[in-house]
């Protein structure tokens, strides 16, 4: 990690990465750090603790820490001891906890920085458990306050923040989400075809949810919405793919619709296939901090149907078609209208590639490497 030539101590930042658990915020941290080792810059010494520090081998400027997390619900445990002993070790200048999390006790004398993604615990509490409530109450309040700089992933968080927990702007900085360059159009019709025979659609429209299965996702919504195109005479197909939290048992999931294609857990390789071979990317989340299932999906040339609530309008702009809540009625209407015009779906992928290509990774952690150098001031 040494700079040959450069006598001025560098800053040195560790950064907890849990990365292990599939969704957003393990995304965010994975892409943020590789975008930041790319950068590679001379004044920043970027140290990692991280429970899979496979996915940060061959960077020789990341100095990679493994902190094991048998499972998700470990996650206090990883946050509060395993943290702050990695911490005593390295001596950073900087801590920053990119999961809306900083240790509640023994943190060394160290500024600190965090990433909160969104409040929707606080929007809507009767979609978490009683134990993850509680554990998100704690842990938001004390890093909002601890927190020398609060990131926010849009700017619709950075109010909530300031409305909900009375942060100050001054202290919070507005970084949005990148997209990875894998994410883009499927250019060849027989590949594409290929991916949609194998999620089961041979000559009719292809519609995905991607995104973590959880109440305020709403995905019923879509699976009615869908069900009434059926019930049309429409030939379309609904997938729907993401990791289950734990603990959620919705009766679609025990018992699915003829017409949805359960396609649990997907890699990034197959997500970029599964996003390039839909006609639509369906998602009727009531609360998205980012909502970066969008843009990955709109990258890949898809149209994207949502709900304009919370940061989605931010995030995604006219790019796609936005109801105003998550009711089956609304989005059939809205997805009637790509399933029945080439014109339209034409449309709303052009525009989707088009918004898409103004983010990136690499300005997100050019943005946080300033983060830190604000933070050390």
């Amino acid at each position: 990690m040494a700079h040959p030539g450069t006598s001025v101590r560098r800053l040195r930042v560790a950064i907890g990465a849990v990365a292990g658990v599939t969704g957003g915020p393990a995304t965010y941290v994975v892409e943020l750090l590789q975008a930041m080792a790319d950068l590679d810059p001379e004044d920043i010494e970027l140290h990692v603790l991280t429970d899979r520090p496979d996915l940060f081998a061959g960077r020789s400027n990341l100095e990679v820490h493994s902190l094991p997390l048998p499972s998700a619900w470990h996650q206090p445990l990883w946050d509060n001891v395993r943290v702050p002993e990695a911490l005593f070790r390295i001596r950073p200048d900087i801590y920053h906890g990119t999961k809306h999390a900083l240790p509640l006790v023994g943190l060394p004398r160290v500024a600190s920085v965090v990433s909160i993604h969104d409040l929707a615990v606080y929007a809507e509490p009767d979609t978490f458990s009683l134990a993850q409530r509680w554990q998100l109450y704690v842990h938001l309040r004390h890093a909002a306050r601890r927190a020398r700089r609060v990131i926010a992933v849009s700017q619709y968080t950075a109010d909530d923040l300031m409305a909900r927990l009375q942060v100050p702007a001054s202290r919070i900085d507005v970084v949005g989400h990148g997209v990875h360059a894998q994410f883009r159009p499927i250019d060849d019709p027989a590949r594409r075809a290929v991916v949609r025979r194998q999620y089961g659609v041979e000559e009719g429209f292809l519609a995905a949810f991607v995104g973590t299965a959880q109440p305020r996702k709403r995905i019923e919504s879509a699976i009615e919405a869908v069900g009434a195109l059926v019930a049309e005479g429409h030939a379309i197909r609904l997938v729907i793919a993401g990791r289950r939290r734990p603990g959620y048992e919705p009766d679609w999931l025990r018992s699915p619709p003829p017409f949805v294609h359960l396609a649990g857990e997907v890699d990034a390789s197959d997500l970029v296939e599964l996003y390039g071979a839909a006609d639509v990317m369906v998602s009727p989340s009531s609360f998205e901090g980012f909502g970066l299932t969008f843009v990955e999906a709109m990258a890949c040339g898809c149209p994207v149907v949502g709900v304009a609530a919370t940061s989605v309008p931010e995030v995604v702009g006219g790019a796609g078609i936005l109801v105003k809540a998550p009711d089956s009625g609304q989005l059939a209407d809205a997805l009637r209208r790509l399933v029945t015009s080439n014109e339209v779906r034409r449309d709303y992928g052009e525009r989707a590639l088009r918004r898409a290509s103004e983010l990136s990774w690499s300005h997100a952690a050019a943005q946080t490497l300033e983060v830190y150098r604000a933070a050390h001031r």
